[in-house]
Order: C-alpha cells, then sequence, then structure tokens
C-alpha cells in the first residue's frame, strides 16, 4: 500500500469512526433526552404533590387548638418558611422533613414539654436553640451545617445528637461538658479526626463517624473509656492504634467498607465485644483468638478474601448471626451444624461444595447459601418448623421434573405459613 492509499485508508477509517461516535452521540441525546422528560415529570408531580400537602398543613396549623397538638410531624412540603408554633405549649414532638428551610425561628423550640426536634433533609446553614431540660433526642441529619450549632450546649438534658450528612469538620469543646449526651452521629460528614477529638468525646457511649475518608484514627483512641458502640464504616483505614486496646466497654464495632487486608490483633483483647462488623474489606485469613471472644453474638465477614473459617468460632456459644457472603469458603463447617444459638447463616457466593444436615440446629431460622457448588439438596430443612427463609438458588443441585414438582408444592405449603423458599 503506497503512500496515497495508506492516507485514503487512514481517512476512511476516521470518518468511519466519526460517523460511529456521531450516530452513538445522537443515541445518547436520544436518551437523554428521554430520562430529562421523565425527570421533569417526576419532579413536577412531586411538587404538585408537595403544594396539596403544604396548604392542607397549613390549613391545619390554623384551626387547631393550641392545646391539642402533641406531635408536630410534616413531611415533604417544601416549607421555605414555618408558620408560627410558639403557641403550641403541649408539643412533644416536631418531625420537619423535605422542607427548603435555611434557619428556624428560635421561638419554635420554647415548649417546656418538646422531648424530640427532627429537622432534616432541608437545607439548615444555622440554627438557634433556647436553654431546655427536656429535649432528649435532636436530629439535623441532611443539612447544610458547617460545625455543631453553639446553642445544643443549651439543651441541658440532650442523650442523643445526630447530624449525620452534614459538613461538619470538628468535634467542638463544650461536647465534651454535655454530661447526658450518650449518643453522636456524624455519618458522613467532613471530620477531621484529631487528639483532641478523642478527648471530647470521651464520655459518648455510641459514637457514628462513618463516610468521613478517614485514613487513620487518632493514637490517644484509649480515651473513649466508656464507648460502648463505635462505628467507623465507609472510610479508608487499614490498621488501629494500639491504644485501641483500652476500649474495655466496647460491644459494638463496624468497619464496614474500609482496606483492612489483616485482622487487626488490638480488637482480640476487647472482651465484651457482641457485635463485630468487617463487611468489604481484603481480609484473606481470620485468627484462631476470635473464638476466645466469648460475648460475641453477631459475626459479619461477607466481601473478603476468606478462603477458611477458623474451628475456634464453635466455641462461641452465643454466636447468633454469622455472615461470610462473598468469599472464597470452599468447606461450610462441620461445626455449625451442632450450634446451639446461631440463627441467620448467609454463605452465598463461595465455593461451598457439600452442605451437613443442619435440620437438628434448634435456633435456625434464616440461611443463604446460594450461588455455590453444593450438589446435594437438603430436603431436610425443608420440614424444619423453625425455617422462616431459605435460599438455596443457583448451586448444583441434580433436580429431575419429579423433585421440581414436589418442591413448588411445598414453596406454596411454606409461603402460606410464611416462610419463604428460594431455590
Amino acid at each position: 500500500m503506497n503512500n496515497k492509499q495508506l492516507l485514503l485508508f487512514s481517512s476512511f477509517i476516521f470518518l468511519f469512526a466519526l460517523s460511529l461516535y456521531s450516530q452513538e452521540s445522537e443515541a445518547v441525546k436520544a436518551f437523554r433526552a428521554k430520562n430529562d422528560s421523565l425527570i421533569k415529570a417526576w419532579q413536577k408531580e412531586y411538587e404538585e404533590q408537595a403544594l396539596l400537602r403544604r396548604n392542607a398543613f397549613l390549613v391545619y396549623i390554623d384551626t387547631i387548638p393550641t392545646d391539642s397538638l402533641t406531635v408536630l410531624n410534616a413531611r415533604n412540603m417544601e416549607l421555605q418558611n414555618l408558620p408560627d408554633l410558639s403557641r403550641f405549649k403541649r408539643l412533644k414532638q416536631i418531625q420537619l422533613e423535605g422542607h427548603s428551610l435555611f434557619q428556624l425561628p428560635k421561638a419554635i423550640f420554647k415548649a417546656d414539654s418538646l422531648t424530640h426536634i427532627v429537622v432534616g433533609h432541608s437545607k439548615l446553614e444555622k440554627i438557634q436553640f433556647p436553654t431546655n431540660r427536656t429535649v432528649k433526642v435532636l436530629s439535623l441529619h441532611h443539612n447544610q451545617l458547617k460545625r455543631i450549632p453553639y446553642s445544643v450546649r443549651k439543651l441541658k438534658n440532650l442523650r442523643s445528637l445526630n447530624l449525620e450528612n452534614n459538613k461538619v469538620e470538628h468535634i467542638p469543646r463544650f461536647i465534651k461538658r454535655m454530661d447526658s449526651l450518650k449518643d453522636i452521629n456524624l455519618n458522613f460528614n467532613q471530620l477531621q479526626l484529631n487528639r483532641r477529638s478523642n478527648k471530647r468525646l470521651a464520655k459518648i457511649e455510641a459514637i457514628s463517624l462513618g463516610g468521613n475518608k478517614l485514613t487513620k484514627l487518632p493514637e490517644n483512641m484509649g480515651k473513649l473509656q466508656k464507648t460502648k458502640s463505635l462505628n467507623l464504616g465507609k472510610n479508608s483505614i487499614s490498621s488501629l492504634p494500639a491504644s485501641f486496646a483500652e476500649l474495655k466497654n466496647l460491644e459494638q464495632v463496624i468497619f464496614y467498607e474500609n482496606k483492612f487486608t489483616e485482622f487487626p490483633e488490638v480488637v482480640l483483647s476487647l472482651k465484651r465485644l457482641k457485635h463485630i462488623d468487617f463487611y468489604r474489606n481484603q481480609l484473606t485469613s481470620l485468627p484462631d483468638a476470635l473464638g476466645e471472644l466469648d460475648q460475641l453474638e453477631q459475626l459479619f465477614f461477607s466481601f473478603n478474601q476468606l478462603t477458611t473459617l477458623p474451628e475456634s468460632l464453635q466455641k462461641l456459644e452465643k454466636l447468633t448471626y454469622l455472615y461470610a457472603h462473598n468469599n472464597k469458603l470452599i468447606v461450610f463447617p462441620e461445626w455449625i451444624a451442632n450450634h446451639k444459638k446461631l440463627q441467620r447463616i448467609g454463605m452465598s457466593n463461595n465455593r461451598i461444595i457439600q452442605l451437613p444436615d443442619l435440620s437438628l440446629m434448634p435456633a435456625l431460622t434464616d440461611l443463604d447459601v446460594q450461588k455455590n457448588l453444593i450438589d446435594r439438596f437438603p430436603w431436610e430443612l425443608l420440614e424444619k418448623e423453625s425455617i422462616h427463609l431459605l435460599i438455596l438458588k443457583d448451586n448444583a443441585f441434580n433436580l429431575n421434573s419429579k423433585d421440581r414438582e414436589r418442591l413448588k408444592s411445598i414453596s406454596e405449603k411454606l409461603e402460606k405459613k410464611g416462610s419463604v423458599l428460594v431455590y
């Protein structure tokens, strides 16, 4: 092929590719136009429904007697301003979700009877609270707050604070002086966790810091001496500081979707643990010492790279939930068949070849072993009275037409009594 032919051929390829690109672009444009019109139609319908709810709500507020309203429940009305609520002196709960509120008048929080304040899925950038000794629960989730409002300290007996999905960056100093505060949810913010943060959270029993793009924890984690529940899911943590072993009161720890490749040894020092969650990490093995945590009730290890489960887990007499979906397990542990407390077992999406007889397990209610290589169908489980959910599909069962008819009949009977069989 000479240069002229090569040039013509190259031009042809270019024009052909451009033609395909143009066709694809037109298809993409058509797809977008169709979806844009659907979104606009949905948006219009939502706004119309919101208007109807808003008008009905405003009429209701104007006509209801001031001494009869105890729960204000207003959702998805796209309110931009609140009507005067200060006249309702017996109000116990304020629930406002799905609005366009940038701020709220301080006066609506003056009722001495008020115990719960929920203002979520709005556009709050600031909020002021008067001094109050009755409010126990405050939720300002899904707003635009850049800091924990300073006036929160005036809620003297506040027990639960939820600021999930805001833009909070720091734990303020006043939090450590709120003696009644037991539960704080700061999931999906922009927290910069440091040594000062832990000192300020030292009295909190339940701490949720998931989804804050944390890569490591401060060295003084041991300051959280009163913490019983710690949620650090959806971060980028791959190791724990030595002081983590000092959290002797910890009962629940969540490391869902982090970057652990090895099970952290410091966790094995926490003898009161009841719940461990390492969903969606890169663990390749579990330590035998895990079986020494004899208070464990729930284990979640799905979506890792596990090839076996340690035999020591059979010593966990209080274990009720065991989930190990989406790993590389080949063997379904024989000891499980003799366990007295296990209720829910999930081992789908593995490479399990054989399932032991689980029919004598007294507590078993849920079993999910779909998408494995099991060849023997567990007929005995179909007669087990305690079973509520049995998922067996996508295995290597060799079922003939008679077997399938039998299964269809059994499935219908199970459905009538509220149980589910998926095969």
